[in-house]
């Protein structure tokens, strides 16, 4: 790219983004939103490197809906994302803040083999010194790491020796000496697909258990997903959903969904945005207000369907799918529950509004261990090494440093019962198109 003057544009994944300097990358193309504020301006930022301004164009995609399809698909929800990130950093300069509050039991991992390796023999003492002492380690517990070590232990990652000391073990040998060994980061894994006996296909970073996949040109719902084996194994069901490429939102944050619910509440003018856009955000700003949601999260879908809108991150959105499901939904019948992370969550209740919000409300209000939003034998693993650390510590790192259920409880403190008791069913949309450019001053 560098050297190739007769090269007019090259398709790329986030990879580009990365501190690459071309140099003389006129504009970015960007399909859908990022996720955060601090991915859109890193990938505008590859161009306009030698004087010229920096320019990022988003071309926002839609599905054409079935006639019936209702109002959580009515909104455009990329495009609204796209606005906000945008509005976000111009209006408040927003990016954002680093996450510190995870238990990084995969880092731990990491860095308490590499200490062995370098170091040789040590005690547990000495070892938890040079270990627990970084910054990153501020959540982990005495106890936690002693759970770690003898574990590791115990599949022979670690040896102890006559004097009482550790070393590595012949296991852990094996996973040290490799040279993907330094890498923290997850390289991409194929997990092969299967229901029952047949093959369906190969995919990476599977989705747990409950969520839905499209893979062979059906719809599947996950039953179960062996890490050690690389399986994932499913079940047929009808639905039609997106393709399912590994490709999972990331860590949107709370500002930005927040900011989402005021471009569609607010009047304001967007000069960024391209005819076709615009039109398309006056639609959608319409159906917001028309259908209540500008008033109160819960909105009737017809007969017993919900659709509940939160405007809450990644985070806090994961613990309130799951408290809805865990603590509320016997006393509230809640059946079907089909979120779209991290916008809406769709479901059929037995119960009307009103005992919607007094037994959520109610439930929130309670003292209760944040482990009992994991579900029966979840194991969740996502990092590179969570493989080799004990199950208890993976279920309370989830639990504890990914689950956002403070956030949660704020939100649902702050609810009110609304009086919309009104079906929607969405209308046609089609493909949309804005972009950005900035200048020293910024120019959108």
């Amino acid at each position: 790219m560098k050297d190739d003057d007769s090269l007019m544009s090259v398709c790329a994944t986030a990879t580009l983004e990365l501190g690459i300097d071309v140099g003389k990358l006129e504009r970015a193309f960007q399909i859908d939103a990022p996720f955060t504020v601090s991915g859109f301006l890193q990938r505008m930022g590859r161009t306009g490197r030698r004087g010229n301004p920096p320019e990022m164009w988003f071309v926002m995609r839609e599905e054409h809906p079935e006639p019936r399809s209702m109002l959580p698909e009515a909104i455009p929800w990329f495009l609204i994302q796209g606005i906000s990130l945008i509005q976000l950093y111009i209006e408040k300069r927003f990016v954002e803040p680093p996450r510190t509050g995870k238990l990084p039991f995969s880092l731990l991992y990491h860095q308490t083999m590499s200490t062995l390796a370098s170091c040789g023999e040590m005690t547990p003492a000495e070892l938890a010194s040079r270990v627990l002492t970084l910054s990153a380690f501020g959540r982990i517990s005495k106890d936690d790491f002693r759970i770690l070590l003898r574990h590791l232990v115990s599949i022979d990652h670690i040896s102890v020796t006559e004097n009482g000391g550790l070393i590595t073990g012949l296991a852990g040998e094996r996973i040290v000496s490799s040279y993907k060994f330094l890498a923290v980061f997850q390289e991409n894994i194929e997990y092969t697909v299967r229901a029952g006996s047949e093959e369906l296909g190969t995919i990476v970073r599977p989705p747990p258990p409950g969520d839905k996949i499209a893979i062979a040109g059906r719809v599947w719902i996950v039953d179960e997903v062996d890490h050690k084996r690389r399986e994932v194994f499913c079940t047929l069901v009808k639905g039609n959903i997106p393709a399912y490429f590994g490709d999972v939102p990331g860590d949107i944050h709370t500002e930005i969904l927040e900011r989402m619910r005021g471009v569609l509440g607010e009047d304001s003018v967007y000069p960024y945005l391209m005819n076709n856009a615009a039109r398309r955000l006056e639609e959608a700003r319409g159906t917001f207000r028309k259908s209540g949601m500008d008033r109160h999260p819960l909105v009737s879908l017809g007969g017993k369907m919900w659709a509940l809108f939160p405007w809450l991150g990644t985070y806090q959105f994961l613990a309130l799918e799951r408290f809805l499901k865990l603590k509320c939904g016997k006393r509230l019948g809640i059946k079907g529950m089909n979120p779209s992370r991290p916008y809406f969550i769709q479901f059929t209740m037995q119960a009307g509004e009103k005992e919607f919000f007094e037994t959520v409300k109610e439930e929130a209000s309670r003292d209760f261990d944040p482990m009992d939003l994991l579900y029966p034998g979840e194991n969740p693993v996502f990092e590179k090494y969570d493989e080799y650390v004990p199950e208890e510590l993976i279920r309370k790192g989830f639990a504890l440093g990914v689950l956002d259920t403070a956030g949660m409880k704020k939100r649902i403190s702050g609810w009110k019962a609304g009086s919309g008791e009104r079906s929607w069913i969405s209308g046609f949309r089609e493909r949309t198109c804005f972009s950005a450019a900035e200048t020293e001053r910024p120019r959108w």
